[in-house]
């Protein structure tokens, strides 16, 4: 099951631990769309827990934060030159016996530097209480020895949420304080109640932070356990007003297996590629569409043991990749394997990538938090396809953290093989308590393969919000760009021989001119 709005036609790319991604495209996949690439983009260095994604640095570049060995953390920079990843900050957890379980980029103390939260098992992890610490950024990378260790365990890995709408991330989870679900708010590192529950939260969870509703500002998905059945459920947590209740609760269909995190399916054989296309049998008439799977794709197939598949734009061009870590490089680390996409339909999209707004022109070092990973904004899109028709797409930002979500910084939106500018983008940020207007801006006529840098700045002004607009410019500008050269060519060189052959012309009646003076005068 995928806690998620409606969604364009995507693809969806499904692995035994990690399902339901959307890599947005068009049109049937041939055999050769993938090529393996990872000795190009890692060298040597492609093994490791690919753990999280994000700009630590801040330079639009999207980087890798790898654990080895379950006690170290490696952030692969992105690099202009091959290997285009490469790794350049370390924080080493051998000192402190621990084991690393998750990785989770975030501004936590509103800085507008990039932080990161680890948990981690203890050394005396007797009752599996997970401990948390917090590295914080400074001048665009880590410092190692300057930490912060929380004074609380969890009973799971936590969510990574926008609890209180200030854009500082906080942490929600189970403590060893209390059964109910507690809430440590960024900035100040201050411990609260979140919600007041009778359920029991799941263990492993497969919680989000997303809106549901349609009403642009984040709600909180969970999956729990009814306290008196031990019944497996999901609930939704509308955001109301800024605060949070619960509107609805489904409990797990008798037929549904439950594995762990939410998927569409589980798969034992390897990583597969399956098409989003409409229903053509009456088992998804209700839906309207259905998953098709492609067997063919060899260098996917190739991959043995795979464990974890997720989608990453190597490129910073718009177009999904796929990155896939399989077993077998150690007892604790596994291999990992890049397959660059090398679909060649020109298909177009649009990706969005909502920052804290926390500062704008007068940020700290004069740097624009481009870095910032920001769980809970929500883009929706409406434009017109090449037939005419209105077609609409919408996606949450970072809903999830927990368990190797593997979620993009970023949200890349599909706009099949139409070239029509999106009439309307609209993004939603999550509001304080006690506000009870959305907090939502609309830019209209966006340029198709482009990319757009919100900046929400200051959150209570939506009308105030910036955007930076960077064009990626696609197979058919390069052809169209290429067409309009040659023709200026063509028209120069026919204007130049037009011209040359006036000049002779020009010559001629002045040589007759001449000849003619000369034969009056005799």
């Amino acid at each position: 099951m995928a806690a998620a709005g409606r969604l364009p036609s995507s693809w969806a790319l499904f692995s035994p631990l990690l399902a339901g991604l959307a890599l947005l495209g068009v049109g049937p996949v041939p055999a050769r769309a993938l090529h393996n690439v990872t000795a190009e983009l890692f060298g040597s260095e492609a093994w490791g827990t690919l753990a999280a994604f994000g700009d630590l640095n801040s330079d639009k570049q999207t980087d890798l934060f790898v654990l080895r060995e379950r006690n170290d953390l490696i952030v692969f920079l992105a690099d202009q030159n091959a290997p285009y990843f490469k790794p350049k900050v370390k924080v080493s957890f051998k000192n402190h016996s621990a084991l690393i379980t998750s990785v989770v980029p975030g501004d936590y103390d509103g800085d507008s530097q990039m932080d990161v939260l680890l948990t981690y098992l203890p050394k005396n992890y007797a009752k599996s209480e997970l401990g948390a610490v917090i590295f914080w950024g400074q001048n665009q990378t880590l410092d190692p020895n300057n930490m912060t260790i929380l004074n609380r365990t969890f009973q799971d890995e936590p969510l990574i949420m926008d609890f209180n709408g200030d854009l500082i991330p906080d942490v929600f989870g189970i403590t060893n304080e209390s059964n109910q679900p507690q809430i440590l708010l960024g900035g100040n590192l201050s411990w609260h109640p979140a919600l007041t529950t009778t359920s029991k939260m799941r263990i492993p969870h497969s919680h989000a932070f997303i809106d549901l509703t349609e009403d642009f500002t984040a709600d909180l998905f969970l999956t729990t356990l009814n306290a008196t059945t031990s019944t497996f459920q999901f609930e939704i947590w509308e955001n109301l007003d800024g605060n949070f209740s619960v509107s609805t609760i489904l409990e797990k269909p008798q037929n549904m297996m439950v594995v762990g995190q939410s998927s569409f399916a589980d798969f034992n054989q390897q990583a597969f590629l399956l098409e989003n296309v409409p229903c053509n049998n009456a088992s998804c008439e209700e839906a309207r569409r259905m998953f098709k799977v492609y067997w063919e794709l060899t260098d996917l197939n190739q991959i043995k043991d795979a464990m974890v598949a997720t989608f990453f734009d190597i490129y910073e061009d718009g177009i999904l990749d796929i990155v896939v870590l399989s077993k077998g490089y150690t007892k604790n680390d596994f291999a990992i394997h890049t397959l660059k996409n090398n679909f060649e339909a020109d298909a177009y999209f649009v990706k969005v990538i909502v920052l804290s707004g926390l500062c704008s022109n007068d940020c700290p070092r004069k740097i624009t938090p481009f870095g910032v990973n920001q769980p809970g904004p929500y883009i929706m899109y409406t434009t017109v396809d090449a037939n005419g028709y209105l077609k609409n797409g919408s996606a949450g930002q970072l809903s999830q953290s927990a368990h190797l979500a593997l979620q993009l910084p970023y949200n890349v939106l599909g706009l099949g093989r139409s070239a029509n500018f999106l009439d309307h983008l609209y993004v939603g940020i999550p509001r304080p308590s006690g506000e009870k207007s959305i907090r939502k801006q609309e830019w209209t006529a966006i340029i198709p393969n482009s990319q757009l840098i919100v900046i929400p700045y200051p959150h209570n002004v939506p009308r105030s919000w910036s955007a930076k607009l960077y064009l990626t410019p696609s197979n058919i500008v390069l052809l169209t760009a290429i067409a309009l050269i040659g023709v200026c060519v063509f028209i120069l060189a026919i204007i130049g021989i037009l011209h040359w052959q006036e000049k002779k012309a020009d010559d001629r009646e002045k040589r007759q001119e001449a000849h003619r003076f000369h034969f009056d005068a005799m």
